[in-house]
């Protein structure tokens, strides 16, 4: 089956693009469906240590697909919770998962399709982007997470803001509130992404899925965070990453880390 989304590999980054650009790329099933197939394709490429999310067409996404809402036969819970399925398992392998995920917005990024950007590592926008949680004003409450995510980059009193008044939010602000890391130029989001994701490549790999897990948790106590430190830090001890990055500091060169 073809999904309407596409994924290119340069050197170690994967570069994910929701691709139905005609429609703002909708978040329809079958773009849900190719959204998580494509990212736990990135997960399971082990020379792939950088996954970027972008939109074809100078959008990212317009949110949920209208057509696949108010279907005939009315409301169906079951196929709610369905729908909601791909996109659940997405966000957390987003949030939680082993690779540093870098949301590259042109345009478009409402609904489902901010949370998937909120709950990004690091957010990059052109100054021609729209951001927007509307769902209450088709009489639903956020989704994907976005309760969790939006706060941790705005904080409480704006995250309630936006999403009980449904306003968008263009580049400025945006990136004023904290809810860009970066505003570049219209259409230089992903080549600025890409640059990012070089960054990376100084750190060791498994060293950024630890960090990334204890994020996940950063709801915890000081005891939590400590305890999870307790796990984590001897485990990487171990690692050949871990000696690589001593001897290259010891011999005054540039690291060579392979994710082992």
């Amino acid at each position: 089956m073809t999904f309407p989304v596409l994924r290119e590999t340069r050197e170690d980054v994967a570069i994910i693009t929701l691709d139905d650009p005609a429609r703002l790329n909708p978040l329809s099933d079958d773009m849900r469906a190719g959204l998580l197939f494509e990212f736990e394709a990135a997960l399971a490429d082990e020379a792939v240590r950088t996954i970027i999310l972008t939109g074809a067409g100078g959008n990212f996404t317009a949110g949920a697909d209208i057509r696949q809402l108010g279907l005939p036969g009315g409301p169906d819970p079951a196929r709610s919770r369905r729908r909601l399925m791909p996109l659940h398992r997405l966000m957390e392998l987003i949030a939680g998962g082993p690779k540093p995920v870098i949301a590259a917005i042109e345009g478009a990024a409402f609904g489902a399709g901010l949370s998937i950007a909120a709950a990004s590592d690091y957010l990059i926008g052109g100054d021609s982007v729209r951001f927007g949680a509307a769902f209450g004003k088709i009489g639903l409450t956020a989704d994907c997470g976005l309760i969790w995510s939006l706060p941790q980059r705005i904080g409480r009193s704006l995250a309630r803001d936006l999403m009980f008044t449904g306003r968008p939010v263009k580049a400025e602000e945006a990136l004023s509130i904290g809810l860009v890391d970066r505003i570049v130029p219209a259409g230089t989001a992903l080549d600025a992404a890409l640059a990012k994701a070089a960054e990376y490549r100084s750190v060791a790999p498994l060293s950024i899925t630890a960090m990334k897990a204890a994020f996940v948790e950063n709801g915890g106590t000081l005891a939590d965070a400590l305890a999870l430190e307790r796990q984590q830090q001897p485990m990487l001890s171990m690692t050949a990453d871990h000696a690589e990055g001593i001897a290259a500091f010891r011999e005054k060169r540039a690291p060579v880390f392979k994710g082992r």
